[in-house]
Order: structure tokens, then C-alpha cells, then sequence
């Protein structure tokens, strides 16, 4: 028995976010954001299995908007299950405030 997969849309406000933290990565930090990448990529494949994996955001907005957090060393990934697609919506900083970029 197969399980059903879910596709998995990046959002280009996410897009934006991860070229942001690349940048920040060589830029300031000197180094490279590959491992951190690398993680981000394993999680995508999770979430075609089972997005539902990753627990609902704690803050009462975001989880009225069905946002789910995936936690990455201190990123954030926020998404939305819509029928059969996960959208990425953030890739985000998690000590940056991002309460205010939704």
C-alpha cells in the first residue's frame, strides 16, 4: 500500500528569505549555508509524506492562519497544508520578529 504524496510549493516570499540567509551566511558569518540547506531539503521530502508531522505555530494568529513550524537550528520554516500541497511560506531567523512579516 502507497502512501499518498503531497507536492511541495516554495512560496517566492521563502525564496527571498533563503537567498537572504545565504547571503547573510557568506557575507557576515564567512561561512557556507550548504548544511543548513541540506537540512531544509530533508524536511522537504518529510512534508511530501507527512505534513502533518510538524506541530501547529503556538502563536494565536499564525495557528488561526493554520501555520505549521518546522524548527531548524535557528530557522523557522512556516507552512500551510491546502488539500494536497504544502506550502512554504517562510524560511525566517527565529529570534527576528516575525510576528509582523505575515
Amino acid at each position: 500500500m502507497s502512501q499518498s504524496k503531497y507536492s511541495v510549493l516554495i512560496f517566492q516570499n521563502a525564496e527571498n528569505d533563503i537567498q537572504e540567509m545565504k547571503t547573510d551566511f557568506q557575507e557576515v558569518l564567512k561561512t557556507s549555508a550548504k548544511p543548513l540547506l541540506e537540512k531544509f531539503l530533508v524536511q522537504l521530502d518529510l512534508l511530501e509524506q507527512n505534513p502533518f508531522i510538524f506541530p501547529v505555530s503556538k502563536d494565536p494568529y499564525l495557528q488561526q492562519l493554520g501555520y505549521r513550524v518546522i524548527p531548524i537550528d535557528n530557522y523557522l520554516i512556516f507552512y500551510i497544508i491546502k488539500e494536497k500541497e504544502v506550502q512554504i511560506h517562510r524560511f525566517l531567523y527565529g529570534r527576528r520578529n516575525y510576528q509582523l512579516l505575515f
